[in-house]
């Protein structure tokens, strides 16, 4: 099977197409650009050579083509250090190309000024304030060149028009700066959002007493690894796990005694398996414990661990059970020898919880065989040795 490459951010992927459609909607405004000056010059009489319109339109199709194609490809994290969403450095662009067709055609500055405030719009909520005026000043000082070195050049006149440009200017760019303290507001909204549901999701999905996973968490995960056992081949070892006595620690110590065992326990339990593996509450003082790609053997040895964990814990008042400690008793079932369904391999291992409740508590004890109740060859736990049933 081939080995796949990395996957695409959705996020980032998506917010490459509004960029290159960005692009293509400002490609409407430089041809609006490009037909002004046309126009303009026919109307005045001072039509603009062919050979300029040539250079214009090259000049004006490179430009577009090479922001569209850092838009597509994802080029755009060249600049992202000081462009992050990719519109100062077209804002760039406007200015080279708008001083390109002012300079073919003179006359027509006084429309193509337009242009720019319009590219200002486009940007709203995506620029910050400072960038956008630093660039209108760069744009008005653009102007008033082409202005000074054009015939009939009156600079009282230019003057009122950069000064109207520069108001309006300043308002896009504090619209925009508005815009986008809102849009970084709404996402860090969304942010804490998205955490709080997560941590809500997790929250729904473990036990708040212990932390250990609850049953309902339990019942999808071993779905799933049962499915993937089956894909695979590995095997996988499920153990039901039950405080012994635990209601008479309860009533002569109290509940509240009893839920720091269950606590402790749990932390135990965790400490004793691998981050793969599944340590859930199923109920009162019954846990279950998921080994996933354990085979029996190792899974013996797992549940052993277990069991000699709990019953080494201090803790007080464990001198009134029988054993003089926390203790639990094991029962034990893999797959696929003891079942082939989620269903099956917790009832196997409830009735081998049940065996070793019968034979003294304290104990590992392993499913027995379908058919006949003979040896099944699975190890059998009990007190450190390891026998079989």
């Amino acid at each position: 099977m081939p080995a796949s490459g990395p996957r695409e951010d959705p996020g980032e992927v998506r917010r490459q197409k509004l960029r290159a459609r960005g692009i293509l909607v400002s490609a409407l405004g430089y041809a609006t650009g490009l037909g002004v000056v046309v126009l303009a010059g026919r109307l005045w009489g001072s039509p603009v050579p062919p050979s300029t319109l040539v250079e214009l339109g090259t000049a004006t199709v490179a430009a577009v083509g090479a922001l569209y194609l850092m838009a597509v490809t994802g080029a755009t994290r060249w600049v992202k250090g000081w462009d992050p969403h990719f519109v100062y450095l077209p804002m760039l662009v406007t200015v080279g190309l708008l001083a390109l067709y002012m300079r073919a055609s003179p006359e027509t500055r006084w429309i193509l000024v337009h242009g720019w405030v319009a590219s200002l719009a486009l940007v709203a909520g995506f620029a910050a304030f400072w960038p956008l005026v630093g660039l209108s000043a760069l744009w008005l000082a653009t102007y008033l060149w082409v202005a000074k070195n054009s015939p009939g050049f009156y600079l009282r006149q230019e003057l009122v028009v950069v000064f109207a440009v520069a108001f309006a200017s300043v308002m896009c760019s504090l619209a925009s700066e508005r815009f986008r303290r809102q849009r970084e507001e709404v996402k860090k909204l969304a942010r804490q959002l998205e955490d709080a549901n997560r941590r809500l999701a997790e929250l729904a999905l473990r036990d708040p007493l212990t932390d250990a996973h609850n049953r309902r968490f339990l019942e999808e995960f071993l779905q799933h690894e049962v499915g993937r056992a089956e894909r695979t081949g590995w095997p996988l070892v499920v153990a039901m796990v039950d405080l012994d006595d635990f209601k008479v620690y309860n009533d002569t110590q109290g509940h509240l005694a009893g839920d720091e065992v269950l606590r402790r326990v749990a932390q135990a339990m965790r400490s004793c398996v691998r981050r793969s593996d599944l340590v859930a509450r199923y109920g009162g003082e019954e846990f279950t414990v998921v080994l996933v790609e354990t085979q029996p053997e190792d899974g013996a040895r797992v549940l052993e661990r277990i069991r000699s964990c709990v019953a080494s814990l201090p803790m007080p008042g464990a001198e009134v059970l029988p054993w003089g400690a926390v203790t639990v008793s094991v029962g034990a079932a893999c797959y696929p020898q003891d079942g082939s369904t989620a269903h099956e391999l917790l009832r196997r291992a409830d009735d081998a919880l049940y065996r070793a409740k019968s034979k003294g508590k304290n104990r590992v004890e392993f499913a027995r065989p379908l058919a006949s109740g003979g040896p099944s060859g699975i190890p059998q736990v009990s007190f450190g040795r390891v026998s079989r049933d």
